[in-house]
């Protein structure tokens, strides 16, 4: 895993002879499109394999939730949702290795006397830190959404037999019949754990995941990745029910703290007593998630994709290469203790700063094609989300709503299925365009300054 772009330098002929849709950043969208074109039956192999897949483990999940022994069940039940997120990375980075014959990039690495990266080994490599990025950015929130949901659909009598049997127990006690307590439906809860059953679960995956990484540290290989990405996933999610528990009782206690009351009352002070505080605030909160979604989202799912073409930095340190920044950088380090170094690394992970030095890698990355590169890359994919969303609900403009609720249904699957195949295609091919783009201008800027 290089910390910087492996840019050798060709000849000037050769940075000539790309056409410049391949070089240019306003070319991007054609760039793109030209990926897509040449790339689409293996894209979409990977993406029905993904989504066959995914239905399986979702149905696999929900038939395993209920029965006897539930807490036993949903603890198999969790390792069936991990195994469903892994897939997901899994087809992401195959999609985006199937992409790699056509980038420029690969052309002149494979000129240089570079060999092709197998999918195993590069699959091994990513997606230790594809979940790192997964689970600091909270990506598994849809995943976790969606796997319940599938349950509750496919148990919502469940929901109409709870629900009558209480309106049952009113008509009942009008009568002077003594209600029934109905029994609640447990559709939907397959991912809560037992307390006793995660502190166990976690404690294995903790045990497991020390295990494999020490092992991968002096071995490598991909399984030994995959198993120590797997253990990490499990960590996580078998351990969220302990975080939420001990969360749940530190929220009332902090609630109850001086030092809270301290705070707010000086916050609401400091909002009335400030002009224009307030509105700037609400303004601020609702242009934030339009700023992530349309900068920060391309920006991580770009440094995914420098990730699988070996261009991947997840170190702060990458940002202030070659800047005067990095010689005050090298002074503080000599200068402090290395417990304090890890401490101070510890304290960025807490407060979850470490999730952006990849992207800002990517971005400084992007930048060094040009900043309209990083515009066009975001204006590309703002419009693919909008007009995605806009076709799909052209789609159903024309498919009508005189349809009964089972067969609405049945039209739903395959046009969420098309708008979703779509889109993430065209994003993957987007921010494959975009690297190769970025690449090849910084290989032709080397190639110049060496030959002047």
């Amino acid at each position: 895993m290089s910390e910087s772009l492996a840019l050798g330098a060709g000849s000037p002929q050769a940075s000539s002879a790309v056409r410049w849709w391949r070089r240019s950043p306003y070319g991007l969208p054609l760039y793109t499109l030209a990926i897509w074109g040449r790339r689409l039956v293996p894209l979409v192999l990977w993406f029905t394999l993904g989504e066959l897949g995914r239905f399986g483990l979702l149905v696999a999940g929900s038939e395993l939730s209920h029965g006897s022994f539930r807490q036993w069940r949903l603890a198999g039940v969790m390792l069936v949702f991990i195994v469903m997120v892994m897939l997901g990375m899994i087809v992401t980075v195959g999609m985006l290795h199937s992409l790699r014959g056509v980038l420029t990039e690969t052309r002149a690495r494979r000129s240089e006397g570079g060999e092709d990266e197998p999918l195993l080994t590069g699959l091994g490599r990513a997606t230790i830190v594809f979940v790192a990025i997964y689970l600091a950015w909270g990506w598994q929130t849809a995943d976790w959404r969606e796997f319940t949901d599938a349950d509750m659909e496919r148990y919502a009598d469940q929901y109409d037999t709870y629900t009558a049997a209480l309106l049952n127990n009113i008509v009942a006690s009008t009568h002077g019949v003594a209600p029934v307590k109905p029994v609640p439906p447990d559709a939907g809860t397959n991912l809560v754990l037992d307390l006793k059953v995660a502190v166990v679960f976690t404690a294995l995956a903790v045990v497991a995941r020390y295990v494999l990484s020490t092992i991968h540290e002096r071995r490598g290989g991909a399984k030994l990745g995959l198993g120590v990405a797997f253990c990490e996933l499990a960590y996580t999610f078998y351990g969220v029910v302990l975080v939420l528990t001990v969360a749940d009782g530190r929220s009332t206690w902090i609630k109850e703290r001086v030092a809270t009351a301290w705070w707010n009352d000086h916050w609401a002070a400091l909002e009335q007593s400030v002009p224009g505080w307030r509105t700037a605030m609400e303004w601020l909160a609702g242009v934030r998630p339009h700023i992530m979604e349309a900068v920060v989202v391309p920006l991580t799912w770009l440094t995914l994709a420098i990730l699988v073409y070996g261009a991947y930095s997840e170190d702060g340190r990458a940002l202030i290469n070659g800047t005067s920044l990095e010689e005050a950088a090298d002074s503080i380090e000599r200068r402090t203790h290395r417990l304090t170094r890890r401490g101070a690394g510890m304290l960025l992970k807490r407060l979850g700063l470490d999730r952006w030095p990849p992207v800002l890698n990517a971005l400084r990355l992007t930048l060094r094609g040009g900043a309209p590169l990083f515009a066009v890359m975001c204006l590309c994919y703002m419009l693919l989300s909008i007009g995605m969303d806009y076709a799909e609900r052209g789609v159903y403009y024309l498919i009508g709503t005189a349809h009964r609720q089972l067969v609405w249904e049945i039209y739903q699957i395959p046009v969420h299925f098309g708008r979703e195949l779509i889109f993430t295609t065209l994003t993957l091919c987007l921010f494959a365009a975009t690297f190769d783009i970025s690449a090849t201008r910084q290989r032709a800027k080397r190639s110049i300054s060496r030959f002047e």
